[in-house]
């Protein structure tokens, strides 16, 4: 088993509630693997925009015996 460090950014939709926001967060990271810690390190706003961005430092865990990879391509 191997560790993975990335930063990400997510958008945060306008109709999303604070309270809705941990589940929305963990379903985004599940597309990309599985997280083991991960934390929102800013939350910037844009006045043009509705939504926010959120950076989100992520460890993933990846297991090579069950041949499960971060899908990096997803990262732009």
């Amino acid at each position: 088993m191997n560790l993975k460090f990335l930063e990400l950014d997510l958008e945060w939709p306008s109709e999303l509630s604070i309270f809705d926001l941990k589940n929305y967060i963990l379903s985004e990271l599940n597309i990309y693997g599985e997280p083991l810690r991960w934390a929102i390190t800013s939350v910037t706003s844009h006045p043009e925009k509705e939504n926010k961005i959120l950076s989100v430092e992520v460890v993933f865990i990846i297991n090579q015996d069950k041949g499960k990879n971060i899908k990096t391509e997803l990262i732009s």
